[in-house]
């Protein structure tokens, strides 16, 4: 037995922990779940588990330490094949089986089943794991057991489940100093073990108030990811609508149509203008809109496929194209030659990765510039913009499927606005549902943007996820499941136009940072005060002439709202609205730029840098000859300046993570004098980042100065 203590949030608690050779298992009651006319008896607890981890280098990696938490008992170790014998004890006692089971989560389970999963086999070579790629593991299934992932669940880190959802225990952050190298017969101090049994304390806790918040009083009866819980109101609201099944029938796509719709989605707008590249621009003119609910909004007020899809059949010229495109929703295969940028356009729409042919691309951020021929499958409003913002020779169209316009059904609607509602009432009154609110509003557009048909992954004879390669019947099959089953209602085509949507209105308010309309010959006077775009919000310099124009626009957006009752008090769905204030910006390429904006709080202006894969801030532990200490520094402050963002610049303590994932059979080893059980492992682990200028990339010997001119 183990006396050690567990942090909450007024403090510490003491707590007694055991050995698996100590522990005694609790009374729990099971209830039937019935679930494709299959019952199966659950706990009514669930396990929360946890590991520690170290290394010596990428690969040679091990587990140090585990800890479980079933009620109120703590069960501790020092090996992962421990955790599997807790398991064999917890399955015995209970009787456990295919038809009785208990709900496990671990907190990223995809980096604790890499350590787990060869001693996993030995203890039911049946498993079955659900993946949505090799690496990232929604769950497994065990004999008696559901191991499912709080993080998924929740999309949030412990720290921050323990903080928002957790009635009593909080995470022991900055307890442990992950640098040093710990063994399996190291002795551990009671720090350790107090971090240990906090995680997994504040993961019981936080899982069981998360549950609540979301109307579940168990485990087994929830959804296993966070979209999950609003994929279930919706299917609620969906089969009380009447007549929805048979529109969602009949709104059943081929496999080709499928297929088809799936290379035609596109996700949002992210674009720096090449223009002010790598330069700072400063003033007191710098301006920073942001749509209110982008993705939402386009839900609640834009026109959407509806009914049967058809294929329209041979389009016999340009006109007849822009005549189908205006009346219709339309998906089609587009061929254009001798494709180059109008002048003065910095913000090109015409992403490289979606073109499916394409030869001699120049590219900027990503966005074709110019190329010899591309073929890329569109929408009808994908083509409005590439028509505004290139010259190119006659179209070819291939493959033209066509739906009738008409609006996202009511009860879809009455979600998206209730949600919207709550994360307006809320703010600033209880921060706790006013989260749960946004996440919610947030999670509607990944309900819709799920894929019918998925990648399947599969454990290969070493027990790696690989990708199953999936037959045209496969597919088939997946598809006529899909429309099949009654616990599905989401019309597949309708993400396309969500995200269609959002880029129009982005290009559109973009537009509008012009000081004129410009020419269809010369948009330099359109683009010229652009000076960058992520999704939902545009950065730009702002004139007399363009101010009165985004006012007009934010006006518009606003009686759209109005019209369509997507607003609620002072807040309107897809309203332009202002950001802090700015007083300098700076853009190296997409997803990596810096500002200075004013923080209401401190009242003044702060740097503020965003970079994909660049952490707002780190931790990293200090020694000195008698005290070891975490030490936390922002991306901001290791920067310095805003100017210091540039080619070459090198993020050491902010530089982010990587994980390097081994596979090795289940072996006892000697690692510097210790014995240690090891098996498959992930090692995360801290590196330097480099800022690079990748804004300019071509299939040509194109160099920059030459991309800026033919550009503009």
């Amino acid at each position: 037995m183990l006396d050690s203590y567990v942090k909450t949030k007024q403090g510490k608690q003491a707590i007694k922990a055991y050995t698996i050779d100590e522990m005694t298992l609790p009374v729990l009651a099971f209830k039937d779940l019935q679930r494709n006319h299959k019952i199966t008896k659950y706990a009514t607890k669930h396990i929360c588990l946890d590991t520690e981890t170290s290394h010596t280098d990428n690969i040679t990696s091990w587990v140090y330490q585990w800890a479980a938490k079933l009620g109120g008992l703590y069960v501790y170790g020092r090996k992962p094949s421990e955790i599997i014998e807790f398991m064999r004890r917890v399955a015995e006692h209970y009787k456990l089986g295919d038809m009785k089971k208990i709900v496990l989560y671990i907190h990223n389970v995809s980096y604790d089943l890499q350590y787990l999963k060869l001693f996993l086999r030995q203890y039911d070579p049946t498993a079955q794991f659900l993946a949505i790629d090799a690496h990232s593991i929604i769950q497994c299934d065990v004999l008696g057991f559901k191991i499912l992932c709080s993080y998924k669940l929740t999309n949030m880190s412990l720290n921050a489940l323990s903080e928002n959802y957790a009635d009593t225990y909080i995470k022991a952050v900055g307890e442990v100093d992950y640098s040093l190298i710990r063994y399996q017969d190291s002795e551990l101090t009671p720090s350790d073990w107090f971090y240990m049994f906090s995680d997994v304390a504040s993961q019981d806790d936080g899982v069981k108030g998360y549950l609540k918040m979301q109307g579940y009083k168990y485990a087994y009866q929830a959804p296993i990811t966070s979209t999950g819980f609003v994929r279930a109101n919706c299917r609620k609201a969906a089969k009380n609508a009447d007549g929805w099944r048979e529109e969602f029938t009949n709104s059943r796509l081929s496999l080709e149509q499928y297929n088809l719709c799936r290379q035609c989605f596109m996700g949002g707008v992210c674009v720096a203008s090449f223009k002010y590249t790598s330069e700072t621009i400063r003033g007191d003119n710098l301006r920073h809109k942001d749509f209110c609910s982008s993705y939402p909004a386009r839900l609640m007020l834009d026109y959407f496929p509806v009914g049967k899809p058809n294929w329209y059949g041979e389009i016999e010229s340009e006109e007849e194209l822009d005549d189908v495109c205006a009346e219709y929703c339309c998906v089609f295969v587009l061929t254009l030659d001798n494709v180059h940028i109008k002048k003065g356009v910095t913000a090109p729409c015409i992403p490289s990765s979606k073109c499916i042919h394409k030869e001699n691309e120049l590219k900027l951020n990503g966005k074709i510039v110019y190329a010899d021929t591309l073929t890329i499958v569109v929408c009808e409003i994908d083509y409005k913009w590439i028509k505004k913002q290139y010259d190119f020779d006659a179209p070819a169209v291939d493959k033209m499927l066509v739906f009738e316009r008409g609006e996202m059904p009511e009860w879809l609607k009455t979600e998206v606005y209730d949600y919207f509602k709550n994360k307006c009432s809320l703010k600033g009154i209880n921060d706790l549902l006013y989260a749960k609110s946004k996440n919610m509003l947030n999670g509607i557009y990944g309900m819709i943007a799920t894929a019918i048909i998925r990648l399947c992954y599969e454990m290969n004879d070493e027990w790696s996820l690989e990708k199953k390669e999936q037959t045209i019947d496969d597919l088939q099959n997946a598809l006529n499941k899909y429309y099949r089953s009654y616990n599905n209602f989401m019309v597949y085509q309708a993400a396309i136009w969500c995200t269609a949507h959002a880029r129009d209105a982005l290009y559109t308010m973009i537009t509008k940072t012009g000081d004129n309309d410009g020419t269809d010959d010369d948009l330099t006077d359109v683009y010229k005060n652009f000076l960058y775009c992520d999704t939902d919000s545009v950065f730009y310099i702002e004139t007399p002439e363009n101010k009165k124009r985004m006012d007009e626009y934010a006006a518009y957006c606003k009686q759209r709202a109005i019209d369509g009752g997507a607003y609620y008090g002072d807040k309107y769905l897809g309203e332009p609205t202002d950001e802090p204030p700015l007083r300098a910006f700076r853009a190296i390429h997409s997803k990596c730029y810096a500002m200075e904006e004013y923080n209401k709080k401190t009242r003044r202006f702060e740097l503020n840098v965003v970079i994909a894969g660049i952490p707002k801030a780190a931790t990293k532990w200090v020694r000195g000859d008698n005290f070891v200490m975490p030490y936390t520094i922002t991306n901001a402050q290791e920067l310095g300046q805003i100017d210091n963002l540039k080619d070459g610049f090198t993020f050491s303590h902010c530089g982010g993570t990587r994980c390097v994932y081994m596979e090795r059979p289940i072996q006892t080893i000697d690692i510097n004098g210790h014995i240690t059980e090891i098996a498959s492992s992930a090692v995360i682990e801290n590196i330097e980042k480099e800022i690079g200028d990748t804004m300019y990339t071509s299939g040509k010997d194109y160099t920059p100065l030459n991309i800026v001119q033919i550009a503009l």
